[in-house]
């Protein structure tokens, strides 16, 4: 049987990270529903070093999946060079893990999770990979610009802003691609590609449009990637839940209706709807069990990262007068 992988970045501290056990919860619930364990080569769940113990105990109710949970610490040595709070965005930390699967992986392709996504619809390998390319969710990338034309600086190339491009989490990449972007950005500015996207951190690049723009720079999209032919889904849902005030109007009957499209759908971390709201939503849908954990809520790491915002707010206004954000410290 074929397979894929699959990468998974935790954080159980922070500003919306109390419940994100919870939401993995939900996650490998719905995994179990739609698909099975043994679709996935390797599961890897990669978290900060001062929470790995506590999630390898957590991760236990998932062990039917071929889970191996990593310290991010070991492979990710080049986060301690940038000390300063502002300089390390907890988003950029986890699209530096995921653009690093190569080195823990070892099938051709993987899907990326957060702990805030799930499944809508069965799904198996051949639902993913098609004529041995991934089946691919695009939208325009004039909807969010910004992100490709800060990628495009850092890679040295065209943002092509008339044209589509990979959508957000969950996604199936290549490996392949990954490490084919991670040797571009080292041959562009002639160090290692984690402190290159580090050094870079007052700008808004993403994994997704660093992948993408490099793929196309390469002419390899159509090699690795290829889109949804009806009746096949594609993997987003029409609409997620992306903020808080959408949360009552998202009709989760359509969009796990036999006739929906989208293998995957999102109720947003960061709008902080309560876990029990998302459990009520989704469990007629499938079966979900929640086990007991501990929510760590500490209002000085909160307003840590609250400063650290804040201050790269300020950079970016800087890098904006400047004209450039590369490496401001």
């Amino acid at each position: 049987m074929p397979q894929i992988s699959a990468i998974l970045p935790i954080k159980t501290r922070g500003r919306h990270y109390a419940d994100n056990i919870g939401r993995c919860d939900i996650l490998f619930s719905s995994l179990r529903h739609f698909t099975t364990p043994d679709l996935f080569h390797r599961f890897v769940i990669i978290v900060p070093h001062d929470e790995v113990e506590e999630v390898r105990s957590y991760a236990k109710a998932w062990s039917d999946f071929p889970i191996e949970v990593i310290d991010e610490s070991l492979y990710m040595g080049a986060f301690n060079e940038f000390s300063q709070r502002h300089q390390i965005r907890n988003w950029h930390r986890q699209q530096i893990i995921k653009i690093n699967a190569p080195e823990w992986i070892e099938t051709e392709y993987f899907l990326i999770f957060d702990p805030d996504c799930f499944a809508t619809h069965a799904f198996d390998y051949d639902s993913l990979i098609v004529d041995g390319r991934a089946i691919t969710h695009l939208k325009g990338r004039s909807v969010e610009p910004y992100y490709w034309e800060a990628s495009a600086k850092l890679l040295d190339v065209d943002p092509h802003l008339d044209r589509e491009g990979v959508w957000w989490t969950p996604a199936t990449l290549s490996r392949s691609l990954c490490l084919s972007l991670q040797a571009r950005l080292e041959a562009v500015h002639g160090t290692d590609w984690k402190r290159v996207l580090l050094a870079n951190y007052a700008i808004d690049w993403t994994e997704y449009t660093l992948y993408w723009l490099n793929a196309e720079r390469a002419g390899l999209l159509d090699k690795y990637h290829t889109q949804a032919v009806p009746p096949q889904r594609t993997l987003h849902a029409d609409e997620s839940v992306w903020f808080a005030d959408k949360m009552q109007e998202w009709d989760a009957a359509h969009y796990f209706a036999p006739e929906s499209d989208g293998l995957f759908a999102v109720v947003q971390s960061n709008t902080k709807i309560p876990l029990d709201q998302v459990v009520a939503k989704l469990s007629p849908y499938f079966p979900i069990d929640i086990q007991p954990y501990e929510r760590h809520v500490d209002p000085a790491l909160k307003g840590a990262e609250l400063y650290s915002a804040v201050v790269r707010k300020g950079l970016k206004m800087v890098k904006k007068l400047l004209g450039n954000g590369a490496g401001i410290k």
